[in-house]
């Protein structure tokens, strides 16, 4: 939780708490299609800014919800009936940790259970580096920004096979998030900076390290020298 010193019209100072931890959140369109006279429906993308305050889950920032039998309904049960391939789930885009709603389309895609333990694998170095964040905001009040992760999920439009219902099923998704700095003056209104070989803290975030996904789910994984932005596609080839 961080504070902020504000004056009123009465000349009288008050305290302002702001919740720092998902900042803000944003899903693309659900995608509609038709498969054997039933509608389908699955997410297209999904983009977040997380503030340092996301690693220290308590009640006063709003978490999201876990996927259950409803979710991506007649999609799942498609892929239940017709697929080749076994295994499907309803995946997160955004996790439930993080804030995700796991019973909207937009923020859901069918994943392998293969393809869905590699993005757990990249969440958790997310999380890494959100303690990294939450320990600069700890330790350094003084500073006039809070360092936080940008991270983005897309959902490829190219199909997984081609073969009945794997026709709807994307054959990937990309996933991209870097580390940011979120001006606090103007907190709430977004001022985002990326963060540059020369931060004066750049020592501390790169404590996080790189991702420790071994899938062979995840390919065409890369980072910048610095440690501080990643990319990778999760495939779900169950191979």
């Amino acid at each position: 939780m961080a504070f902020r010193k504000t004056n009123t019209s009465s000349g009288r100072s008050i305290i302002e708490q702001l919740p720092v931890g998902l900042v803000r959140h944003t899903y693309g369109p659900a995608l509609a299609q038709t498969f054997e006279n039933a509608q389908i429906h699955s997410g297209t993308w999904m983009e977040a800014v997380l503030g340092p305050d996301q690693s220290n889950v308590s009640s006063y920032y709003r978490l999201g919800t876990k996927t259950n039998s409803n979710s991506l309904r007649p999609f799942m049960t498609a892929l239940a009936d017709d697929s080749h391939m076994k295994g499907w789930i309803a995946g997160h885009l955004l996790n439930e940790e993080m804030g995700g709603q796991g019973d909207r389309d937009e923020n859901l895609t069918p994943l392998t259970t293969r393809a869905n333990s590699a993005h757990k694998a990249y969440e958790a170095h997310i999380k890494k580096m959100l303690l990294q964040c939450h320990r600069i905001d700890r330790e350094k009040k003084e500073i006039d920004a809070w360092y936080g992760v940008h991270y983005r999920v897309n959902v490829s439009t190219r199909p997984v096979f081609q073969d009945l219902i794997d026709t709807y099923v994307a054959s990937h998704i990309s996933i991209e998030y870097r580390y940011i700095k979120i001006e606090k003056k103007r907190f709430p209104v977004l001022v985002i900076e990326q963060v540059g070989p020369l931060d004066p803290n750049l020592h501390m975030l790169k404590i996080a390290g790189k991702p420790a996904s071994k899938s062979t789910n995840a390919v065409n994984e890369q980072c910048n020298q610095d440690n501080t932005r990643f990319s990778v596609e999760i495939h779900n080839e169950n191979s």
